[in-house]
């Protein structure tokens, strides 16, 4: 009777042990919750959705969230997952959210089983789970009461100007190769050379003395046309002038022609007094109907030929063994 009183004492005590741990883990347990929810219950196939899950827990609870790969179920994929949203609650506790975008490609109602979290203690390790819940993917409804119709043909999106480009450039580059190959072949034939050598510029000297002599060889003035063979001269010297010092003479007037020589250096006394003559002359002629004698006509042009030849550049070639060395010296011709 002793013996069997004592074992009924110690299965009692053991039963009252387990109920006080129970009660205990059951008080921890209800202060965590776990929620998982579709924001619709029904998608056609294709469509994508959102999986919301939620976890409220005490701060100082260990709860670890599930961790998904490319699919929920054989037939629901995942499709992106966002960041943890944790909110803390003022009171102790933290609510977290995590959102799944999910889609399926078959029609049917799908069961999606209780999605479990890993609830951690210091002497234990527990599952909490959701509730489960379903989801309907429907498929694209039919009018079977049309007629049946053939495919479309594909679209044809208009050619946008980048697409054209490169046929555009290679089009007028093969014209470019085609005109030279052409142009190769015609010089061959002539026999004359493929590429031309440019004549180089003609020194203002030369330009403005075979334009003297085409004016002498005119006899403007010998026929009464003074005031034009006035105004030629001048315009000879006036491009001379531009030619040989880089000066503006065409949109100046005398005084300002004989005023930039001056501050060109020009100080060839004798010149820059023939010039000055010529110029005088000439304006007298063109703006106050002044009619020079022969003598006077035929000195102008003879002081023109002068104030070339007393100012012109010339170009002077050194060769020293194999090597060419080209100076340019400017020189004045003096008498």
């Amino acid at each position: 009777m002793r013996v069997r009183k004592k074992y009924t004492l110690l299965n009692s005590f053991i039963i009252l042990l387990v109920l006080i741990f129970s009660s205990a883990f059951n008080l921890c347990a209800q202060n965590i919750t776990v929620e998982a929810a579709l924001e619709k219950q029904e998608i056609l196939i294709g469509d994508q959705i959102v999986l919301n899950l939620k976890l409220l827990q005490p701060i100082n609870e260990t709860v670890e969230f599930p961790v998904f790969n490319e699919k929920l179920t054989d037939t629901i994929e995942i499709i992106s997952q966002s960041k943890f949203d944790t909110t803390d609650l003022k009171n102790g506790s933290v609510l977290i959210q995590k959102n799944i975008l999910i889609t399926a490609f078959d029609s049917g109602f799908y069961k999606i089983s209780p999605i479990a979290f890993l609830h951690k203690s210091k002497n234990s390790t527990d599952t909490l789970k959701t509730k489960p819940f379903w989801l309907k993917v429907n498929t694209v409804q039919l009018d079977t009461t049309n007629v049946i119709k053939d495919i479309k043909a594909p679209y044809r999106a208009p050619i946008g100007f980048y697409e054209i480009l490169p046929w555009a450039l290679g089009v007028i580059g093969l014209a470019i190769i085609g005109f030279i190959i052409i142009y190769i072949i015609r010089k061959i034939k002539r026999k004359e050379p493929i590429f031309r050598r440019f004549r180089p510029v003609e020194p203002a000297h030369i330009i403005a003395l075979r334009e003297l002599e085409k004016l002498k060889n005119d006899k403007l003035w010998q026929h009464e046309k003074i005031k034009d063979y006035y105004t030629r001269l001048t315009d000879i010297i006036r491009i001379y002038l531009s030619n040989r010092y880089a000066i503006k003479t065409l949109e100046c007037t005398s005084e300002e022609i004989l005023q930039s020589l001056k501050q060109s250096e020009f100080d060839d006394d004798k010149s820059f007094s023939i010039l000055k003559d010529l110029f005088q002359t000439s304006g007298l002629v063109k703006f106050a109907k002044f009619k020079p004698m022969s003598e006077e006509n035929e000195r102008c042009l003879i002081g023109a030929y002068e104030f070339v030849d007393r100012t012109k550049l010339i170009i002077i070639e050194n060769n020293e063994g194999t090597d060419s060395v080209n100076e340019k010296v400017v020189e004045t011709v003096k008498n």
